[in-house]
């Protein structure tokens, strides 16, 4: 069917009139394609995404305080790990230290054994030692605070105080005390706990 002269005039018209439309009137949005329509057409639905925009802009930089903040403490703490290379050398290191604080408290050790040197979540692993000891309450007290103010990260775990001399208040302690290393130092560790999951 071919168009005559004065239907192709309309069309152009019709054309024209469009453009012109659109060039005068800036607000005037088309739908994109897969959007909302409601919204992505109207001025309104531009002044919500502008207002998310500068609400995100916003956050951001108390977003990166607290990573920074984050990254500041994690630094602080992992310069109170062992200082051992590998988990064998941390559990001489983990006496060593023990002993030192209960000396420092007038406090002589019975006994002590180590426990399993474990993963600590994923970047860290717990050495425990166990030590028996006999004190005063008043040394048990200043003992347990000088672990928690010690210069490396120290835990206390399953503490047992039983009456040695009631006469004297004296007390008999059996308490887990751990240190830690980073993962990567305990890669043995590591690969078991990966073979052992992988078994399961």
């Amino acid at each position: 069917m071919q168009i005559q002269s004065r239907d192709r005039k309309a069309l152009i018209a019709l054309g024209v009139a469009l453009v012109l439309f659109v060039i005068l009137r800036p607000d005037f949005i088309l739908p994109v394609p897969g959007s909302n329509a409601a919204d992505a057409g109207t001025v309104k639905g531009v002044e919500q995404a502008f207002r998310l925009a500068q609400a995100k802009a916003r956050r951001k930089p108390l977003v990166d305080a607290e990573a920074q903040a984050i990254a500041r403490e994690l630094a602080e703490i992992e310069k109170r790990l062992l200082a051992s290379e590998n988990a064998a050398l941390a559990k001489a290191e983990m006496r060593q230290l023990v002993e030192d604080l209960l000396t420092a408290e007038g406090i002589a050790m019975r006994g002590s054994r180590f426990g399993i040197v474990a993963l600590e979540g994923e970047e860290y692993a717990q050495v425990p030692l166990i030590v028996d000891f006999d004190c005063q309450i008043e040394q048990f007290v200043n003992w347990m605070a000088a672990v928690a103010n010690a210069p490396q990260l120290l835990s206390t775990r399953r503490i047992r105080l039983n009456p040695a001399k009631r006469e004297t208040k004296s007390v008999r302690v059996q308490v887990a005390v751990s240190g830690y290393l980073p993962a990567s130092r305990t890669r043995e560790l590591v690969q078991s706990t990966a073979l052992n999951g992988a078994t399961l």
